[in-house]
């Protein structure tokens, strides 16, 4: 018999769409135990960096803690570790003044500055001077010393060039005060927001640029799709880079031969790209994030001193 509407033909293409129906119905069932094995393993991970972070902040806290515990002499075999003190602006202002005040009738009242180690010949005691040793500058010293009263040491927010000494009836500041006066650049690098300013002395910022851009937030996922964000990621990091650049080259044409140092704070991979296009010292400091609306507390970080009182 003829097949006049094609019946057969149609019989074979149902059992054809079926068997590839039943092929995809298969796929899928293992595309889903893929997916869930991926989704337990992403689980499993997950857990384990909570885990890892949670260890690592208690390590933090641990050692933070033994870093501000006080070791004895007996304990650790050395001197123990000068007190610090970092005074605000007002604070500083008001030693200095009691600083001032300070005379002797022998001409022995000594302030001695240095970018490195404590010079041998200086005139200290024994004890101070291995105190002094115990504290780790990268912008080196300032000793103010007053026979049988009391020591200080004093670390700038600017480096120390050469090594100097005074003597004299009374204290000799020109060190201390000259770093206010000291004109900076300051660059504050996060991903996505970042700060330069330019400040003529710690009275304020002359200059301020903000370069605010999109810079994806860090992915957890694993697989391609962390690659891809990654790659995203790096991205946005460089085209914010080359923000800041433009931003830099400008602020540089106009201030960079009056300024004595582009002091450099952030997040470390930001800060490194950065470094190349600045043609001036560069002091890196740890300050805190910068915020718009509280810039003097910037400021006050970048030309603050760090300040130890030495037992004598």
């Amino acid at each position: 018999m003829v097949d006049l509407f094609g019946k057969k033909k149609l019989e074979d293409r149902v059992l054809e769409l079926e068997a590839a129906k039943a092929a995809l119905e298969r796929e899928k069932g293992e595309l889903l135990r893929t997916l869930e094995k991926r989704e337990e393993k992403i689980r499993k991970l997950t857990s384990a960096n909570q885990e890892a972070n949670l260890a690592l902040k208690a390590m933090e806290q641990k050692v933070a803690a033994v870093s501000l515990s006080p070791v004895t002499e007996a304990e650790s075999g050395e001197e123990k570790l000068p007190r610090l003190w970092k005074p605000s602006r007002r604070e500083l202002d008001m030693l200095l003044q009691r600083l001032k005040a300070c005379s002797s009738p022998k001409d022995d009242l000594l302030v001695t500055c240095f970018p490195g180690p404590v010079p041998e010949d200086v005139s200290l005691p024994q004890q101070a001077k291995k105190a002094a040793l115990a504290v780790k500058s990268q912008r080196g010293k300032i000793i103010l010393y007053y026979p049988q009263l009391f020591m200080l040491l004093l670390i700038p927010p600017f480096p120390i060039q050469e090594s100097a000494s005074w003597e004299g009836s009374t204290f000799q500041l020109d060190q201390v005060l000259e770093a206010a006066e000291t004109p900076v650049l300051v660059v504050s690098a996060h991903a996505g927001d970042t700060f330069m300013g330019v400040a003529m002395s710690q009275e304020g910022f002359e200059v301020l640029e903000f370069v605010e851009s999109q810079v994806k937030e860090k992915h957890s996922k694993g697989g391609w799709s962390q690659k891809r964000f990654e790659r995203l990621r790096e991205e946005d990091i460089k085209n914010h880079v080359d923000a800041v650049q433009e931003k830099l080259s400008m602020l540089l044409a106009k201030y960079g031969t009056i300024v004595k140092y582009a002091i450099l704070s952030g997040d470390e991979s930001l800060t490194r790209q950065i470094k190349p296009s600045i043609c001036l010292p560069i002091v890196e400091r740890r300050l805190e994030t910068h915020d718009e609306k509280q810039l003097d507390s910037l400021l006050e970080e970048v030309y603050g001193f760090t300040c130890y009182r030495i037992e004598i």
